[in-house]
This record gives structure tokens, C-alpha cells and sequence, in this order.
């Protein structure tokens, strides 16, 4: 790495309190480079756009640390980079103080549950990263199959799961929390269905359950995690795409099929999926459909169950996020020109409350609540 990402950030941050509790959303758009900061009223809903940074050619995914002093984003055009930002504690003005090289062109992006640790995944190049953020070492890479879409840590920060959308496969690894090391667990992966393409990933709150989202099959996979192990054992799976959408089963998307360009038929292409604050709700975004689907969760058993599925005014959804009271929802559309606020109810159903201005192709979302000292 070309220098530490994170210490700079920590030093600015450190030096301003924080005047009031806020909750802000950043907003990634690689359409034009952008990262659009809003402020949201967690007791109405409203959204407002608060400024607009350049981050780069091709920003995309994104990452608060966990202390919410530095956000990292990702730029998916050569020189592959990450670049971090200090967030301003009062303000949440985001300034650029670092970057560094990443080991390729990545879809997602995380920090370990200690905030040591980068970690990306690459569907272009079929790998996995992990590369320290407070020291100049070198970066870990680790070969996938087909389409690596996800990494993350569970809340014990003791494992790591991956979604491998072109295998089939949900990767499984033992993460050592002081070298980053990455160690497969049993064979390395549990399998799912063919042409599920497993996508994203969410934790239960308890993080005895990891949630998994098949792009192409539009269904949630529940598993247990093995608490000595972190072994994955499916526990149940839920269909989140209704006859009524029409829509065909989904087909993997790349280079080699021009991303199905040229097929006409409306198909299934699930996306994001996301826990509420309180464990009880989990959300997938739908892009052919421009929809989101709610389903129940059991936070005994880790099942789940599918609630229905709700438009949203947000063009080909690609993320949401919630607020950190779980009474919204944020969407945001990769052919909109706005990003949306929803009112959350109890069963999960949608109602538009907000919008604000989005940067073009808008894409992730961090969602960050100061808290006033």
C-alpha cells in the first residue's frame, strides 16, 4: 500500500466533538464520481441533499470503519484504488486524506468488525482481498471461482463469508483478526442451489445466522453458524419474487454474455439485502422489477419466511439501507435521478416519504448516526 489509510483520518476526526446527534447517508455514483452526503430527520423521514465530494472515476462500493471516523471507497478504473475520507463528527463533511492501492477492480467492500482490516471482493477477477489499513503491508488475495460478490466478517470477527455468485458456493473461512489471514473452513464453501448466485450477505443481530441472497433466484438462504467452527448449515430458504412480477428465472451477467443485453425477457436480478435495527425484518432489492421484498425472521431458529413485495419509485434499485431507528428505509436507483426515503411498517411494507437529488447511476449507501457529546 502506497501509505496507512486511516491514521490521518483518525487524527482529524479526533480533534472535533460532536455538537448534536445526526444521521447521515452517503451515497456513492460512478456515473460521475461523485458521493453525495444527506442528512436525514430521523422523526419524519426527510432526506436532504447536504453537499457533494469527487471521489474518483468509477466510485462504488463503500465502507464506514466502525468507529464511523473514516469512510473508504472503492474506484473501479485503473489504477484500481480505495480512497479514504475523514468524516467531520458535527457536520459529517467527508475530506479526502489517503489512498492506496487495491489488488483489482471490486464489487464490494467492508472492514472487519475491529475496523483493521479492508476487505473486497472482485467479480471481474474472481478473488478476495484483505489488506490492513493503519500499516504499509502487503495485500492478501484469494482465488474464487466464478464471481466473487461479497466479504464480510461475522459479528464475533472470528469468520468470514463470501458470496460466490457464479459457483453457486458460500465461501467459509476461519479470519485471523491479527494478520487478516483468511483460512478455509472444512472444504472451503456450502453449496446452493444451481443458478442461485449467491450475492450479499446479512448477519442475525444474535450472529448465529448468516443471510444470504441468490441474485438470480430472487430467494433468501438462512444459515446456522457453527459457534466453535464457523461451519455453515442451511436452515431455511424463502422465495422473495411473487408470480406477479412475471419474471424469469435470472442468468449469470458479464462480458461473456454481453450482460444480457440482447435477451428481452424480463428476469430476476436481486440485489441488496439488509437487516433491520432490530432483528426482526429482512429487505432484498429487485432491480427488473424496480421492487423490495420483506421477509419475517424467527430469532430462535434463524428462519425465515416471506412477507410481499413492494414497488419502489427508485429505477433498477441496486442498494438500501436503513436508518438506524429501522423506521426507514433509503433506496437508491441505478437509472433514477433521486433517492428515496420509505416508511418502514412493522410487516415490512413501504410507503414513500422523501426524496432528495442523487448523482448519476447512484449506487451504495452508508448510513452513519453521530452521537451528540
Amino acid at each position: 500500500m502506497n501509505k496507512p489509510l486511516i491514521l490521518a483520518a483518525a487524527i482529524a476526526c479526533g480533534l472535533v466533538a460532536h455538537a448534536n446527534a445526526t444521521t447521515f447517508a452517503y451515497i456513492s455514483s460512478p456515473g460521475d464520481g461523485l458521493i453525495s452526503q444527506y442528512r436525514l430527520d430521523e422523526s419524519n423521514g426527510a432526506l436532504s441533499l447536504v453537499e457533494q465530494v469527487t471521489a474518483g472515476d468509477q466510485v462504488n462500493p463503500m465502507a464506514l470503519s466502525p468507529d464511523g471516523k473514516t469512510l473508504f471507497a472503492a474506484l473501479r478504473v485503473k489504477p484500481f484504488q480505495v480512497q479514504a475520507f475523514s468524516i467531520d463528527p458535527a457536520s459529517g463533511h467527508l475530506t479526502p486524506t489517503s489512498k492506496a492501492p487495491l489488488a483489482d477492480s471490486m464489487a464490494y467492500l467492508a472492514t472487519d468488525r475491529a475496523g483493521r482490516y479492508l476487505l473486497a471482493a472482485s467479480y471481474g477477477a474472481d478473488l478476495l482481498s484483505v489488506q490492513p489499513v493503519d500499516k504499509a503491508e502487503p495485500i492478501l488475495t484469494y482465488k474464487t471461482g466464478l464471481h466473487a460478490h461479497s466479504l464480510r466478517t461475522d459479528p464475533s470477527n472470528r469468520f468470514a463469508y463470501a458470496g460466490n455468485l457464479g459457483t453457486d458456493h458460500v465461501l467459509q473461512y476461519r479470519f485471523d483478526a491479527n494478520t487478516g489471514a483468511l483460512t478455509p473452513i472444512g472444504t472451503g464453501f456450502v453449496s446452493v442451489p444451481a443458478n442461485t448466485g449467491p450475492r450479499h450477505l446479512a448477519f442475525s443481530a444474535n450472529g448465529q445466522y448468516l443471510y444470504v441472497v441468490g441474485e438470480m433466484s430472487g430467494t433468501v438462504t438462512a444459515f446456522a453458524i457453527d459457534h466453535n467452527t464457523g461451519a455453515l448449515a442451511q436452515v431455511g430458504v424463502a422465495n422473495g419474487i411473487p408470480a406477479r412480477l412475471k419474471l424469469a428465472h435470472g442468468e449469470v451477467r458479464d462480458a461473456r454474455n454481453n450482460d444480457l443485453k440482447d435477451d428481452p425477457t424480463p428476469r430476476i436480478w436481486a440485489a441488496d439485502l439488509r437487516l433491520s435495527p432490530d432483528g426482526k425484518l429482512l429487505l432484498m432489492s429487485e432491480r427488473t422489477s424496480s421492487s423490495v421484498s420483506a421477509f419475517a425472521l424467527d430469532t430462535a431458529t434463524g428462519g425465515l419466511r416471506f412477507l410481499d413485495n413492494y414497488p419502489v419509485q427508485e429505477k433498477q434499485p441496486r442498494n438500501i439501507a436503513f436508518s438506524p431507528n429501522g423506521r426507514w428505509l433509503l433506496v437508491t436507483g441505478e437509472k433514477s435521478d433521486t433517492v428515496g426515503a420509505y416508511a418502514v411498517s412493522a410487516n415490512g411494507a413501504l410507503k414513500r416519504v422523501g426524496e432528495a437529488a442523487s448523482g448519476k447511476g447512484a449506487l451504495w449507501i452508508e448510513v452513519l448516526h453521530t452521537q451528540a457529546k
